[in-house]
């Protein structure tokens, strides 16, 4: 290949690289290419326009295709240049370079893996995920792309809901020792049991929900299904083991089952154990709905002003906007105050009721994503029990809690 072709084709590649992230991408296929090549691209990083992007890219998609040299080291070009096609949006050209490629003669097994794998991305990044799946599915015995097309055929099945097929892709990663959390299978095998439940096969879905906990015992989700049936059959003391054991799989998701709790305290005639409980969690935990529902436990049995001044006491240590909201809640029912000062009393509560309204109460430790309602499956970051409630402090306080109640 002449020396003048050869720049005149990095001229056109380095830009794009630059825009489209090719360096990070392409360390897959880049192993063996020259040090000095990575550091110009590095040094190249000048971003151009969207427009200017698409013509770099057909420019140097049109050069790539006078080249009929079919090296390793033109190969890997090739295959740089089709993750820059996909990554700019020109999957027709890159599923063209790809398909051509694959058609070459003298190519080696890995080789040719490499590039049904990036044909594959193509497909994927097109939205055929059939044709995508079927050549993700022919790469899972290759040594060099077997994990990472079993990955990508879990994201599919995970997106069209197919948890089936998406476990015995988490078992097959499993085996391969692929770094597949073992919490992943566990959720798949959760959603097994969610359709289970749905179809009044309980039997079924408590199979299902033993083994995500064999797969994963810190799964909170598997422990509150486990928890749901049990209330159903009206078993409370079962029901009451199964949800206080969330605090030692994961403490943040203990404000998910206090509620639920006092059903079965209630059910059982013991609701000064319920009462314990609710101050160890907040004690322990700082879990504020722990000592909301206290307070509102208290109002039922002493009155607004034994609620009142529990709240008051937890505001001189810990504020937070639903300790406010509740404290003046109960501080105003038991407040003589004459007309205006009850007016606006009232008018704050409205304005902290408005405040507390936006405040998503659910959020993904891992990307931020917020929410009103509690999702197992982060649907911006795709990771699996990411999303926890907010509002608690997870963590010990320093203080000698309660009696852990029995």
């Amino acid at each position: 290949m002449p020396d003048g072709f050869m720049l005149e084709l990095l001229a056109l590649l380095l830009p794009v690289a630059a825009a489209s992230g090719w360096y990070a991408a392409s360390r897959h296929h880049g192993r063996n290419r020259s040090d000095g090549l990575k550091d110009g691209l590095r040094r190249a990083y000048q971003p151009p326009t969207d427009t200017a992007i698409g013509a770099k890219a057909d420019e140097a998609f049109q050069l790539l295709r006078q080249i009929a040299d079919s090296s390793a080291k033109s190969l890997e070009l090739q295959l740089a240049l089709g993750s820059l096609l996909r990554r700019s949006g020109e999957l027709s050209k890159a599923i063209e370079l790809h398909e051509r490629l694959h058609s070459q003669p003298q190519l080696s097994d890995e080789q040719l893996h490499a590039i049904r794998f990036e044909l594959g991305m193509d497909y994927l990044s097109a939205g055929l995920l059939d044709r995508a799946e079927n050549v993700f599915a022919g790469l899972t015995a290759s040594a060099s792309h077997g994990k990472a097309s079993l990955q990508q055929m879990l994201a599919i099945y995970q997106s069209e809901k197919d948890w089936v097929r998406a476990a015995e892709c988490a078992r097959s990663l499993k085996k391969l020792g692929a770094g597949q959390r073992n919490a992943t299978l566990a959720h798949l095998l959760c959603e097994q049991a969610e359709s289970a439940i749905a179809r009044g096969e309980t039997v079924a879905a408590q199979t299902h929900l033993q083994q995500a906990l064999a797969e994963d015992p810190r799964c909170v989700r598997a422990t509150l299904l486990k928890s749901r049936l049990a209330l159903q059959r009206q078993q409370w003391a079962e029901a009451g083991v199964l949800l206080r054991s969330v605090e030692f799989q994961n403490p943040a998701f203990l404000s998910e089952v206090i509620g639920q709790l006092r059903l079965c305290h209630a059910n059982l005639r013991d609701m000064d154990g319920y009462l314990t409980y609710l101050d160890y969690v907040y004690q322990r935990y700082r879990t504020e709905a722990a000592a909301i529902l206290l307070a509102d436990e208290l109002a039922q049995r002493e009155g607004a002003q034994a609620a009142a001044s529990y709240l008051t006491g937890l505001l001189s240590e810990r504020s937070s906007l639903n300790l406010i909201r509740r404290t003046l809640h109960y501080a105003g029912s038991v407040t003589c105050l004459d007309s205006t000062c009850m007016s606006v009393l009232r008018r704050c509560l409205t304005a902290l009721d408005s405040l507390a309204a936006q405040h998503p109460g659910y959020g993904c430790i891992q990307c931020g994503y917020e929410c009103c309602e509690l999702h197992w499956h982060c649907p911006t970051c795709r990771a699996w029990e990411t999303i926890q409630p907010s509002g608690s402090d997870v963590g010990f306080t320093g203080k000698t809690p309660a009696t852990y109640p029995s």
